[in-house]
């Protein structure tokens, strides 16, 4: 049987090309159904009874608010980078046993600068009184400081372990300066770890007590070292706890800029749009209940902010605005048709639903992508900020119609022609249909020249790079790798497998030619057992330097550590209790991931190959870092590809229309490839913020494109040509797109005003993206739709 066409399935006079050559009737973009789907019927009913129930839908708005309002003081922040790791990466699996095998490695560093030399009077008594201080703390548990450190002192007869300084005590006159001088000078563990080569820095190392956390340890020792400031001596402090407090105060400070800021753009955005106070009201109330019932289900969740998910409310707010943009937009256009307010209400939402629903699930979808993301925060900003935008959508839906139904609408001129903005945008797509070969060509010209750009970019997953280099906690590692042997650590877990392994003069030895390898590639200071062993050994016999090496025989070494633990002496994490397993712990200043990558590597391949049979491996944060640099590259590749394909898959079930889907997602992808393209051009690396751009671009980005074609088609039934409802569609439609489009790269834009460079670049990128995709909405998509144009056809 013939299937029948024309009539029912496509308007009259609807071509079957697009410019491209015949397309299946089947495809056509303009295919209308004429029984409504099942989501619209559903629509509706919800729409209806929100409009004839908008008392029950106000009081039920404010119930839930009330609910998340409760919540929200217990709603947590968590600063620490050591949370944010995915606990089944093999690196990160490897350090947490070696954590609860040797304890915590996280070391809080105090530098004291002194350019006219630390080796003064004043100077030394002011580190004592500092070292007490913190001593004293309750939320220290160890610490290392030049005067307290512990120093082998021996001689054929005897081995004394004892701090560098007497008790801990400072020396005071000309000669016990001098003599601490030399001691501290000539030790190999102390020379570039407490004291700097340069003889103008001393450095405390703290470990911090478990039960604390790491921001109040912190803060502690700031507060500390902030008492004994003193005149002409420079004090630094550096650390994973310390990055942790001014992560938490710049969160804190760029929330500050942030919200008034974001708050003030969106009501003038709405109030230059609508010049009405409901106007403004109303989509200023979806965003903040958005914002409010997100916080409020987190602090249900435990779910606790992080240096990602802070600026949650300000993308929420930015993003949420659009929906009550266009719906407004529409209500207004149609009070215009017709006088009763409630018919102009179903009308504005049996047209604004389908688009609404496309934009937030599109929208949402690009940051669910998210969910492949290596970082726990990365997971947790995509799920809440999807959630949001799927809050804000029902409220646009339903909490929009029914405050319209009890507010009194607004004065509205008739409208004689169309505005300013709606003239102009109706120029640009009128030359966009006479130039559309010039426009297409262009379009993939510039494609190709963004793409060639791609394999120049760079990946950089570190803190630093996220932070920036003005930050307060990366000015002050930098600080440490000037002045010492690196901040940066990498640690060998060497595991004989059996009691006494390490004692083993042949392992040792092993361990001994591992860090010889280690200072070759980049790695400034080692620490082991063996340094112990040489040490003692060297001191045993008179500090004889042909005897700092690792003895032949093991009973002598046995006898070695034996004397060094009965003095007192205290090995750390260098070995266990029982000499089974210990470490190998190294310094460097490395700051790149391919940098720490290309270390992971070597290590790797040298332990493979001098290390065969035994249990030992990298472990800590150095492994873990570049771990992080593939995992992250290749999960947000995932996300890309998937914010794409379900993007597209949505606009095509939801519109019914194969063709549709394509032309929306055409400018799309030249904006990813113009995202790419700019950063590659302008120096900038991916980071764990801007690698997120492309897929949140592809989920907001396709926005335009669904208001500008669901226009399209509507208009498409009412004029004879192409030309007429693309101009059409930019003069009515355009003008929220627009305004859409200048409320997300402003509250995008306020970003670039925060203390990380991550988000800096990450506000910049998405704004700019954000105007080439409207962009893209008025000169690529009439482009694409026009088709071939007649010489004597009037657009």
């Amino acid at each position: 049987m013939k299937r029948p066409t024309s009539s029912r399935l496509r308007p009259k006079n609807w071509p079957t090309s697009f410019g491209w050559g015949s397309v299946s009737r089947k495809w056509v973009l303009m295919t209308r159904i004429k029984s409504p789907s099942a989501f619209s019927k559903a629509a509706d009913v919800a729409i209806g009874w929100a409009t004839k129930h908008p008392k029950t839908v106000l009081l039920a708005a404010a119930g839930i608010t009330a609910v998340a309002l409760a919540f929200i003081p217990a709603l947590r922040v968590d600063v620490d980078f050591a949370n944010y790791l995915n606990r089944g990466d093999p690196a990160v699996i490897a350090a947490d046993q070696a954590k609860a095998r040797f304890g915590s490695q996280i070391r809080t560093i105090v530098a004291i600068e002194d350019p006219q030399g630390v080796f003064r009077a004043e100077t030394l008594a002011l580190v004592e009184a500092l070292e007490t201080a913190l001593e004293d703390l309750p939320e220290v548990k160890d610490m290392v400081g030049p005067l307290s450190a512990q120093v082998i002192r021996g001689s054929e007869t005897s081995i004394q372990i004892r701090s560098a300084a007497p008790k801990g005590v400072a020396p005071q006159t000309a000669e016990e300066i001098e003599a601490y001088r030399d001691l501290v000078l000539s030790d190999s563990t102390l020379l570039n770890y407490v004291v700097s080569p340069t003889q103008k820095a001393l450095a405390i190392y703290l470990e911090q007590d478990p039960s604390i956390d790491m921001v109040t340890f912190a803060a502690a020792v700031e507060a500390v070292v902030g008492a004994h400031k003193t005149e002409g001596i420079t004090f630094s402090i550096a650390g994973l706890p310390y990055a942790n407090l001014t992560l938490q105060r710049s969160m804190k400070r760029d929330l500050q800029v942030f919200l008034p800021l974001v708050i003030l753009i969106i009501v003038g955005v709405l109030f230059v749009s609508f010049r009405w106070t409901w106007g403004i009201l109303i989509p200023f109330a979806v965003v903040s209940l958005s914002v409010l019932w997100v916080l409020g289900l987190m602090a249900m969740t435990d779910i606790p902010i992080t240096v990602l998910s802070f600026i949650l409310p300000v993308l929420l707010m930015a993003i949420g605005i659009a929906d009550g943009i266009h719906v407004l937009s529409r209500y207004r256009e149609e009070l215009r048709r017709r006088r009763d307010k409630t018919d102009a209400i179903l009308e504005t939402m049996k047209a604004m639903k389908r688009p609404v629903v496309l934009t937030s699930l599109t929208t949402a979808v690009g940051f669910l992508s998210l969910l492949y993301a290596y970082m726990v925060p990365q997971r947790t900003f995509g799920l809440f900020t999807a959630i949001g935008i799927l809050i804000a959508m029902i409220l646009s839906l339903l909490l929009i119609p029914a405050i319209l139904q009890v507010v009194k609408p607004p004065t509205l001129k008739a409208a004689t022609s169309h505005g300013r903005m709606a003239t102009v945008l109706g120029a640009i797509v009128r030359w966009a249909i006479r130039a559309r070969a010039g426009v297409l060509i262009g379009a993939l010209v510039l494609s190709g020249v963004f793409a060639a750009g791609i394999p120049l970019l760079q990946i950089e997953t570190s803190q630093r790079a996220y932070l920036g280099d003005r930050h307060p906690a990366v000015l002050s590692m930098d600080r440490l790798d000037e002045l010492f042997s690196g901040s940066n650590q990498v640690m060998i877990e060497v595991d004989s497998g059996v009691r006494d392994g390490l004692k083993n003069p042949d392992l040792l030895n092993e361990m001994v030619a591992l860090e010889n390898f280690l200072t070759t590639h980049g790695v400034n200071k080692t620490m082991s057992l063996t340094l112990v062993v040489r040490e003692m050994n060297q001191r045993f016999h008179a500090d004889d330097p042909d005897f700092y090496v690792i003895p032949d025989d093991q009973s002598t070494i046995a006898q070695l550590l034996l004397l060094f633990s009965m003095q007192g002496g205290s090995l750390g994490s260098l070995s266990l209790s029982d000499f089974s397993a210990g470490e190998v712990m190294g310094f460097h200043a490395l700051k790149t991931g391919k940098e720490q990558i290309a270390l992971v590597d070597d290590v790797s391949d040298y332990l493979d190959t001098h290390f065969e049979g035994l249990d030992v491996q990298m472990v800590g944060p150095t492994r873990i870092q570049a771990s992080m640099f593939t995992s992250i590259a290749r999960s947000q590749l995932t996300s890309l590809l998937t914010s794409i394909l379900a993007a597209g898959i949505i606009v095509i079930v939801l519109m019914r229309s194969f063709s549709a889907g394509i032309v929306s997602m055409i400018p799309l992808l030249f904006t990813v490839l113009f995202n790419f393209g700019v950063m590659a051009f302008a120096g900038k690396s991916l980071d764990i913020a801007t690698l997120m751009i492309s897929s949140i671009t592809i989920g907001i980005g396709i926005d335009y494109g669904i208001h500008f074609i669901e226009r399209y088609r509507e208009e498409r039934v009412e004029v004879q040509t192409r030309a007429q409802a693309l101009v059409r569609a930019a003069q009515t439609t355009g003008t929220g797109i627009v305004y859409n489009a200048i409320a997300l790269a402003l509250g995008f834009g306020v970003m670039m005003l925060s203390a990380f460079q991550g988000l800096q670049n990450f506000g910049f990128l998405i704004a700019m993206t954000m105007i080439v995709s409207a962009c893209g909405a008025f000169v690529v998509i009439p482009s694409l739709l026009a088709g071939k144009q007649k010489k004597t056809s009037s657009p």
